[in-house]
């Protein structure tokens, strides 16, 4: 049956070694001169094979396998080495550009942050054109606020490269967006830009986003609003801007979250509603190519209303080749029809394998398509509802089956009552969506449409009390799980053999299943005891704040100089991930027993020394004070012939509440005096392991 499953799904053999090439190359960077002409090779070897039908021979079976698989391994690595040479760091400095947004823009507290595509820059007096995309922070006023997708602006500001923190276990920023293609960053100050275009760019996004906020404007005349409106938004048309922090949260908790990003859920609700709607074509070969091409015609219309975003594409191509796949009707198709979809969108960015969308969308969905029925036919039920029910919950466990370790991984948690929410949220958030595709069907008609619209409110309103409900229940988040990539990996590894043993019910694949469980178990044990003899000495990279933790046998002790609460974002990003990754209780030592003018420590004969006051200098040394490190921090108004005249030290740090015209001078200093130093703000968190 194994070798049956292995024999129907052609595009499952071919995208393992592509996905494999996309991923070595990603983390090794393997810069192959000949990697190419290699490539160019390898074709013209399986041409040749497949002119003269060697495989035909029995002898031959297992060289074209080897061809094949090596092929599209090394067209993994050259797809990425093509993306890796687009790389375009502008020169860190004032620069004048023109540049049109490419999405429309976020209001955040201080700024109003875009993604800009930068079509020519000024290089001294010629204009030099380029397709780099930039993401920018708008100083924020009334004019940055009415700026929309398709603006052309000219603009004069410093560009610099995205830098990653380097905070121990931080999420890294600037490898997020590298995936995205964006590898620089500029603040535009209200006076320095002004916009000289309108609706530039891609003339399909601005139909797109224009046709959006159309049917936006149809939900506003029906009256409904606030948080209501921000669901059905965001449900329905992947339209985001209006979530609060506290909904998202809300839903985070509850296990909900994936309703309120436009994907593989919403797609399938639309799939299931047009193959109902269209089941009379069914009935012969012609109908069921035509019902495909209509169905696969109103889901790419569905991602356009929805804003072409990534995940709705992701999602619209999925379907589509399942659908397309459903014509040619054999047994496991749907797993070659899957694979298909993944392969096209790996080759036309194979950067999208590391997006988290991307690996939850094809885990859900396979393990859905795998491990639902299976769950499903332990229980019958008779009636109609509690079979429906239970349908609902074998799809639960099934997806959570296969993205919980992804999820665990991202996200550090896992919600205890997913069951109940998907019990839930399904039934309601496809009424809603029903109810929207009726009121924009009836929206000429103001007495249909506030009716249906009241309706959709009710719906909304039952789906947001129950979501508020969850979250409130005892233990609704279980937070502080922590999976690295081997563990995923070793998770991965065990589900996989896992299903081969129930495909193929072979004892061997049994016994892998247990290894696999077993090393998780004891790489887990391992992890834990090495992490917990961890001594560290960090600088953390925190904006306009001092912050330096010394991490010793599963205890920190954390100086700051600021007044911060466990809530605060600048702790949670930057501080909290090394101590949760060391399984390190949250507690902070206050600002008021912290705060002297020189903090004197050490840790494990390693001494350091933190100024942050000139007091010292009123007073004349007898003998210089000896220490590996001094840390310099708050712009003390001190030189660095002035500190050799009162300490001996190995190195100079300088931390980030520190401005950078002070660091600079300082490192001039530092050059002259032949004495190394430590830039936080340009280099990243300075971790030293004792």
């Amino acid at each position: 049956m194994f070798e049956r499953f292995l024999h129907q799904t052609p595009f499952f053999r071919l995208l393992v070694p592509f996905i494999l090439g996309i991923v070595f190359q990603i983390k090794f960077s393997f810069w192959a001169k000949y990697n190419l002409i290699f490539l160019s090779g390898l074709l013209i070897v399986i041409l040749i094979f497949a002119a003269f039908r060697l495989t035909r021979h029995f002898s031959f079976n297992k060289i074209w396998g080897v061809l094949i698989s090596l092929f599209l391994f090394v067209l993994g690595i050259q797809l990425v080495i093509f993306k890796q040479q687009k790389e375009n760091y502008f020169e860190e400095k004032e620069h004048t550009f023109i540049a049109t947004l490419t999405e429309s823009p976020t209001e955040k507290e201080n700024s109003v942050k875009a993604v800009l595509k930068v079509k020519s820059i000024k290089d001294s007096a010629i204009w030099k054109t380029t397709n780099s995309l930039l993401i920018c922070y708008f100083e924020k006023d009334s004019a940055t606020l009415n700026l929309s997708l398709g603006d052309q602006i000219i603009a004069n500001a410093y560009i610099n490269e995205i830098k990653h923190t380097g905070n121990p276990y931080a999420f890294n920023y600037k490898r997020y967006l590298s995936f995205k293609e964006i590898y620089n960053q500029s603040y535009i100050e209200k006076e320095k830009f002004r916009v000289i275009a309108k609706n530039k760019g891609s003339k399909l996004k601005l139909l797109s986003n224009k046709t959006r906020q159309q049917l936006l404007k149809i939900y506003e005349q029906n009256n409904i609003q606030g948080d209501e409106f921000a669901v059905l938004s965001a449900l329905t048309l992947g339209y985001k801007d209006e979530l609060t922090p506290e909904l998202k949260e809300s839903f985070s908790t509850s296990g909900a979250m994936h309703i309120l990003a436009v994907s593989g859920l919403h797609v399938g609700i639309i799939y299931i509603i047009l193959c109902k709607l269209l089941f009379f074509l069914e009935k012969n070969r012609y109908g069921k190519v035509l019902r495909s091409l209509i169905t696969i015609s109103m889901l790419f219309f569905y991602a356009f209303l929805t804003g072409l975003s990534d995940s709705v594409m992701r999602a619209t191509i999925m379907f589509s080749f399942i659908s397309f796949g459903n014509v040619f009707t054999r047994q496991m198709n749907i797993y070659n029809s899957i694979a298909a979809s993944a392969f096209i969108l790996l080759l036309y960015n194979p950067y999208s394998v590391m997006s988290v969308g991307f690996q939850l969308s094809y885990a859900a969905v396979l393990s859905i398509v795998f491990f639902q029925p299976k769950i499903y036919s332990l229980l019958n039920f008779n009636k109609k509802i509690p079979d429906y029910i239970w349908q609902l919950v074998s799809v639960a466990i099934a997806a959570q089956i296969g993205t919980f370790p992804i999820t665990v991984h991202y996200f550090n948690q896992f919600p205890a009552y997913f069951i109940v929410t998907n019990i839930i949220i399904i039934p309601l958030a496809t009424l809603v969506i029903y109810g929207a595709l009726i009121l924009f069907i009836f929206s000429f008609s103001k007495m249909i449409s506030s009716i249906i619209a009241k309706l959709i409110n009710f719906f909304l309103i039952a789906l947001n009390s129950s979501i508020n409900f969850i979250e409130n229940l005892p233990g609704s988040n279980i937070s502080g799980l922590l999976v690295d990539k081997t563990e995923v990996f070793i998770l991965l590894a065990f589900i996989l053999t896992l299903s081969f043993f129930i495909l193929s019910k072979r004892t061997q694949h049994l016994y892998l299943t247990i290894l696999f469980f077993i090393g998780f178990t004891l790489y887990n044990i391992t992890l834990q005891e090495v992490n917990s003899r961890k001594s560290m000495f960090i600088v953390h990279h925190t904006p306009k704040m001092s912050a330096i933790q010394l991490i010793s046998h599963s205890k920190a002790f954390f100086l700051h100089n600021h007044q911060v609460a466990e809530d605060d974002n600048n702790i949670r990003f930057n501080i909290l991930p090394v101590r949760e990754h060391l399984h390190i209780d949250n507690q902070y030592v206050t600002e008021k027993l912290l705060w002297k003018p020189i903090n004197y420590f050490s840790l494990n004969n390693q001494r350091f020394v933190q100024i942050k006051d000139i007091y010292f200098l009123q007073y004349k040394p007898v003998n210089k004070l000896k220490t590996d490190y001094i840390i310099l921090s708050e712009n003390i108004k001190v030189s660095i012939p002035e500190l050799l005249n009162y300490f001996e030290f190995e190195r100079i740090i300088f931390d980030t509440s520190n401005s950078y015209y002070t660091i600079n001078r300082w490192e001039k200093e530092c050059t002259e005096n032949k004495i190394e130093y430590i830039n936080v703000i340009n280099d990243g968190a300075y971790i030293e392991y004792l």
